[in-house]
C-alpha cells in the first residue's frame, strides 16, 4: 500500500499542551436531527482551548458513516471552538470513517484528505517531540493495520534514532490486543508486533469507547498505551445487567491534556461535561526521558495476591429502601466508597441470583449525589430481599453489605439501550 504522509516540523513560542480526544461519531444524515455527539466534540474541544491546548490530536471515528456532511459538521465544530486560529491538529481515520462497507477504502481515504483536508498518515515534530498518526488501512474492527505496519516501522525507527529516549507518540484508532482497558475486546491483533520494539513509543487509540477515568486506561509493558475514551457516548464491559452501553453513556465526553514540563509529561484527564479535570490526586504522568525500567503503570498495579484491607471498597451496613415506579422496581440506597470508586454493585436476591451493574463512574466522580437509585431489570415479578455489595475495578467486593427487604418487582424488564436522546440506532 502506498503512503501519503504528511510531514511538518512546527516550533511554537509556548511551552506544549497537547490535547488528546476520538471517536465524535458525527451522524451522515443532514435532516436527521442527531446533535448530542456534535454538541459533545465542541464542548470538549473548547474544554482543550480553556486547558490552553495549542496541539490537538483526533484518534479517529470522525463520522459513524463518512460523507460531505458528517466531515462538514466536525470542520464546523472547529470553526465553532476555534475560529481561524486553529491549533496544530493531527488528525486520523478509524473503522467507521471507512464505512459504508460499499465504497472502496482508496475512495475513502481520498474522501477523508478532500472533505477534511488532512491527510490519513502524517509525521509531525513538534517542538523537537515526534507525533505519528496512523489510520487503519481498512474498516475491520481488530485487523486494520497488517497493510502499514512496515511504514510504521520505518517512521518510528527514524523517530526514535531522531529522539533517544525521549517519548515518540503515536496515534492509531485502535491500541494493541491485551494493552489498555477494553483491548482484549476491541485491541488491534497486529499493531503490537511493530509498537512493542520501541519502548519509549506513547500511543493513543480509541475505538473501545471505554471510560479513561477506570486505572487501567493506561498501560506499561513494552512501551505506553492510552485509551483515549470518545466524545460521543461510553462503553463498557459485557456481563452487567443494565448494559454494555451504560444508562445516559453520552453525558461526559472526556479527553487528554498532556502538559510538557521540563522533567516530565503529565497527563491530565478532563471532562467535557464539568470543563474540569478529573482525579487530580491521581494524575498520571512520564518522564521525559523514558525507560522499560522506569514503567509504573504496570499489570503489578493490579496484582490481587498481596492485598490490604483498604484495597477493599466498603458498603455501608445499613438498610436502604425500594420504590415501584410505574412498572419498575427501584433500589435506592447510600453509595459504596473506594480509595479509588466503585466500579459496579453485585446485588444479590433472596431466590439466591445475583446480578451485576455498573455504577455512573463513567459520568465523573464529583457527582454530589449520595443515592444510588438503581432501577431492576432482568428479574421476574415477586417480593425479594436484597443484598448489595460494591465492587472495585479490580474486582475485590466489598466485605459489608446493605441490606433492603421486602423488594416488589411488578415484572421482568429489558434494559433500553440508548446511545443518546437523539441518537438510536447507527
Amino acid at each position: 500500500m502506498k503512503i501519503n504522509c504528511d510531514y511538518k516540523t512546527v516550533n511554537l513560542q509556548d511551552s506544549l499542551k497537547v490535547g488528546v480526544i476520538s471517536d465524535s461519531q458525527l451522524s451522515p444524515f443532514s435532516w436527521k436531527n442527531n446533535r448530542t455527539f456534535e454538541r459533545n466534540l465542541i464542548k470538549s474541544l473548547q474544554t482543550l482551548k480553556n486547558f490552553g491546548c495549542n496541539t490537538v490530536i483526533f484518534a479517529g471515528d470522525i463520522c459513524n458513516i463518512a460523507n460531505f456532511y458528517a466531515y462538514h459538521r466536525f470542520k464546523n465544530a472547529l470553526k465553532v471552538v476555534f475560529g481561524n486560529d486553529l491549533p496544530v491538529m493531527q488528525i486520523i481515520m478509524g473503522n467507521h470513517d471507512y464505512f459504508p462497507a460499499f465504497t472502496s477504502r482508496w475512495k475513502k481515504r481520498f474522501m477523508f484528505e478532500t472533505y477534511l483536508g488532512y491527510k490519513p498518515y502524517s509525521h509531525y515534530v513538534i517542538n523537537g517531540y515526534h507525533f505519528i498518526g496512523v489510520s487503519p488501512d481498512c474498516r475491520k474492527q481488530r485487523n486494520g493495520y497488517s497493510e502499514v505496519l512496515g511504514w510504521l516501522d520505518n517512521e518510528l525507527s527514524a523517530a526514535v534514532k531522531d529522539s533517544g529516549s525521549r517519548p515518540v507518540f503515536v496515534t492509531t484508532h485502535n491500541n494493541a490486543v491485551n494493552t489498555v482497558y477494553g483491548s482484549d475486546v476491541y485491541g488491534d491483533l497486529e499493531l503490537g508486533k511493530v509498537l512493542s520494539k520501541y519502548e519509549t513509543v506513547v500511543n493513543f487509540g480509541g475505538h473501545t469507547h471505554f471510560p479513561m477515568l477506570d486505572e487501567r486506561s493506561i498501560h506499561q509493558r513494552d512501551y505506553t498505551s492510552l485509551n483515549t475514551q470518545s466524545t460521543s457516548y461510553v462503553e463498557l464491559e459485557k456481563g452487567k445487567v443494565n448494559g454494555s452501553v451504560p444508562p445516559n453513556p453520552h453525558i461526559s465526553p472526556m479527553g487528554y491534556v498532556l502538559d510538557f514540563k521540563e522533567d516530565k509529561i503529565d497527563i491530565l484527564r478532563v471532562n467535557a461535561g464539568t470543563g474540569t479535570e478529573e482525579k487530580e490526586n491521581m494524575r498520571w504522568s512520564i518522564p521525559v526521558n523514558i525507560s522499560k525500567s522506569d514503567f509504573v503503570y504496570t499489570d503489578a498495579r493490579f496484582d490481587n495476591g498481596s492485598v490490604t484491607d483498604e484495597d477493599y471498597p466498603v458498603m455501608p451496613a445499613v438498610y436502604g429502601r425500594s420504590e415501584k415506579i410505574g412498572m419498575r422496581a427501584y433500589l435506592i440506597f447510600e453509595k459504596g466508597t473506594d480509595k479509588d470508586f466503585v466500579h459496579s454493585y453485585r446485588v444479590e436476591f433472596s431466590d439466591g441470583k445475583v446480578q451485576y451493574y455498573f455504577s455512573d463512574f463513567y459520568k465523573g466522580l464529583s457527582n454530589p449525589n449520595k443515592e444510588v437509585v438503581l432501577p431492576i431489570y432482568k428479574k421476574a415479578a415477586g417480593v425479594y430481599d436484597v443484598e448489595i455489595r460494591a465492587v472495585n475495578s479490580r474486582g475485590l467486593e466489598s466485605r459489608t453489605a446493605t441490606r433492603i427487604c421486602d423488594v416488589r418487582v411488578p415484572g421482568y424488564r429489558r434494559y433500553p439501550l440508548v446511545f443518546a436522546p437523539d441518537v438510536k440506532y447507527f
